[in-house]
């Protein structure tokens, strides 16, 4: 599998974007179809980030599951499955990951019904199109949650067909379900945390252009409160050429979406952290600006240091940035508060 994973980064780097020989692409995007595996896609994913309380003592966690499958050979290919916890109150980030190999046509059918177990590692996912259960536990700490989730809004097919057009950098398939009613408990150690919140989930693939070396990713999704509107935004940029694109959707109270485009978005760093493991320097904190939808807010990370290793194989490292933050500012003139997640991938290319 470590070898694999090799032949994959290689790959990487060598491929056309935005095609794949193995990747999708249809006219729009079929839930009944697109929810399940793409059996030789070159790189997708299954994404769940949210902020979860314990009423009862107000503590608010976050969360990170992440199941990714790879098939950079056109054969069987393979999966990672990333967890995370964030504590905010402790400023203490918890994080674990598994490699896998892939059965041929693994998971393939609907409803998802995808278990692993390795070394102590448990990752399970069920469900689809908006409901799902999730069970996983950690083997390099002593954590392990449960949750379950159902769709509070329906889904929102990015770019109107669930196919995202990143210019020259890839195209890829993609569907969010923005806000999910979820409930479960968190254990961390000796303590057990019964929650509640609102998980993002995002369900993309055709993925290998936007995780390209070449290529940094910057991405934000935002679950205001007072409007009960979602936001999510991306920032591309090719590393050697300085060239960036920016796109993403905005979702209001009712469900109507909104494409958004490069000249609406503005997105500008206001504070950094650097990284002693990576040296990468993550931006902490943003302004942001949609014109066209009137939001004004300032985003910040809830604590700096939620940064995530993956382990190729020895040596050979990727670093990047998944971690809960906070938005605060105005849509419409009127005041608004939001629990977002962020995620920033090869800011350790960036040099300075």
């Amino acid at each position: 599998m470590r070898r694999l994973l090799i032949v994959y980064l290689s790959l990487l780097s060598a491929c056309q974007i935005p095609f794949h020989a193995a990747d999708v692409f249809d006219e729009k995007a079929d839930l009944a179809i697109d929810e399940a595996p793409h059996t030789k896609n070159s790189l997708e994913w299954w994404y769940f980030t949210g902020h979860l309380e314990d009423t009862a003592i107000g503590k608010t966690l976050g969360v990170e599951y992440v199941v990714f499958h790879f098939n950079p050979t056109n054969l069987k290919g393979g999966w990672l499955i990333n967890m995370a916890v964030s504590d905010p109150e402790l400023d203490t980030f918890y994080f674990d990951h598994q490699f896998y190999s892939k059965s041929k046509n693994q998971f393939e059918t609907l409803p998802l019904n995808m278990h692993w177990e390795k070394k102590g590692f448990v990752s399970s996912l069920k469900g689809q199109e908006g409901f799902y259960q999730i069970h996983a536990k950690m083997s390099e700490h002593p954590i392990s949650f449960e949750l379950e989730s159902k769709a509070g809004k329906g889904v929102v097919l990015h770019d109107g067909i669930g196919y995202e057009n990143y210019g020259d950098f890839a195209k890829a398939g993609y569907y969010s379900y923005p806000r999910m009613p979820t409930n479960g408990r968190i254990k961390i150690a000796d303590s057990t945390f019964e929650v509640k919140g609102n998980l993002w989930y995002d369900r993309q693939w055709n993925c290998s252009g936007v995780f390209e070396r070449k290529i940094a990713w910057d991405w934000f999704a935002i679950q205001f409160e007072e409007s009960k509107s979602e936001l999510m935004l991306y920032k591309l940029y090719h590393i050697k050429n300085g060239i960036s694109l920016l796109g993403g959707t905005y979702t209001d109270s009712a469900g109507r979406r909104f494409d958004l485009k490069s000249n609406q978005i503005s997105i500008q760093e206001l504070a950094c952290w650097k990284s002693t493991k990576s040296k990468a320097n993550y931006p902490t904190k943003w302004q942001i600006v949609v014109k066209d939808i009137d939001i004004a807010v300032q985003l910040e990370v809830a604590f700096p240091n939620q940064e995530l290793k993956l382990n190729f194989a020895p040596f050979m490292n990727f670093y990047y940035w998944e971690g809960m933050s906070y938005a605060n500012g105005k849509i419409r003139d009127k005041q608004v508060h939001g629990k977002a997640y962020v995620e920033m991938t090869n800011r350790f290319r960036i040099k300075d």
